[in-house]
């Protein structure tokens, strides 16, 4: 029933519509002529209304050129905006393509610069090596000349530098020069170890009497010390047990197992023997560095000698039909 309503109301309204515009042109009319004296200015009014006609017929022309014209500039903008981005795009092409140039042209100048850098670091090792070389070379020439004299404490300082020196090359120990380099430095620390024992087997033969030779015969072997420390390890050890073997020698030859000085009762004789040497020989055990502790070195030896002995006394009387216990007794007395 909605749908017949409202066609029905449509066709009234399509059957009234021209009774209806009627209606209004005689209103119209009739206001602007109520009465027969307004007939007078029926031309003024045509008039009036065809330059109103042409004006709105002008207005309608100028706009349908305007919106003519503001199609074609508008396409004319888009044309233009289109032709600007490919521009735009045409430029950003240019400059990816340069930048990435740029980017290979500073990787190949870091390239070179590192080969540069490269060659400098290694110029500068060559360079300080040969100085090094240079050094080296002329530091074992003079030591090989001190060592020719006995010039020890020079040479102990002598010594130290080259060691120094010597750790560079370990790197290059194959080749032939620093190889005969080093050859010449074990040879001329072998010189100095034999000059030095010498120099101490010489101390037990001078005579203490004799101040003058004493007194340089003490002074060299102290400075002899001071290449000893310089020296290999070994050489420290083998020279202190060298020393410490002759006075042990002349301790076993004044005490044995046997006789009156192998009694237990006489054992305080020992000790007192090693007191003397001690105190006797003060001013030769002076003569090395306080590092090396030679007395106490001594004192060890002569404790593991003595022990030794004392040991074997024990063994000899338990043997005889001794139980011991006297013995034991008389070394606690």
């Amino acid at each position: 029933w909605r749908v017949v309503y409202t066609l029905l109301y449509l066709c009234i309204a399509m059957l009234t519509m021209p009774v209806l515009c009627a209606l209004f042109q005689v209103d119209f009319v009739n206001r602007l002529f109520p009465n027969e004296q307004k007939l007078a200015g029926v031309d003024q009014l045509i008039d009036n209304l065809q330059l109103r006609i042409r004006r709105v017929d002008n207005e309608i022309l100028d706009a349908v050129r305007q919106q003519s014209s503001s199609g074609n500039k508008a396409k004319e903008n888009l044309d233009n905006a289109k032709k600007a981005i490919q521009d735009l795009f045409t430029r950003i092409r240019d400059i990816q393509s340069k930048a990435e140039q740029s980017e290979l042209m500073v990787q190949e100048i870091c390239h070179d610069i590192k080969k540069l850098d490269y060659a400098k670091k290694n110029l500068t090792a060559t360079i300080t090596a040969l100085r090094r070389l240079a050094m080296l070379v002329s530091a074992v020439d003079q030591l090989e000349a001190m060592s020719s004299k006995r010039m020890y404490r020079e040479a102990g300082s002598m010594l130290e530098a080259v060691n120094q020196l010597s750790t560079h090359f370990d790197a290059f120990k194959n080749i032939p020069k620093i190889s005969e380099m080093r050859g010449k430095i074990d040879t001329i620390k072998l010189m100095l170890r034999s000059s030095i024992f010498k120099d101490f087997e010489a101390l037990s033969t001078i005579d203490t009497e004799s101040s003058d030779d004493y007194s340089d015969l003490t002074a060299t072997l102290a400075d002899a010390c001071l290449v000893v420390d310089v020296l290999d390890p070994y050489v420290r050890d083998e020279l202190l047990g060298d020393i410490c073997n002759k006075e042990v020698t002349a301790y076993n030859q004044v005490f044995t197992t046997v006789g009156e000085v192998g009694r237990l009762d006489r054992t305080e004789r020992r000790y007192a023997w090693i007191k003397r040497q001690l105190k006797q020989k003060e001013e030769i055990w002076d003569l090395f560095p306080h590092s090396w502790r030679v007395p106490k070195m001594l004192c060890m030896y002569f404790c593991k000698i003595t022990r030794a002995q004392l040991s074997m006394i024990l063994d000899e009387n338990s043997q005889s039909g001794d139980t011991g216990e006297s013995g034991v007794r008389t070394l606690l007395e």
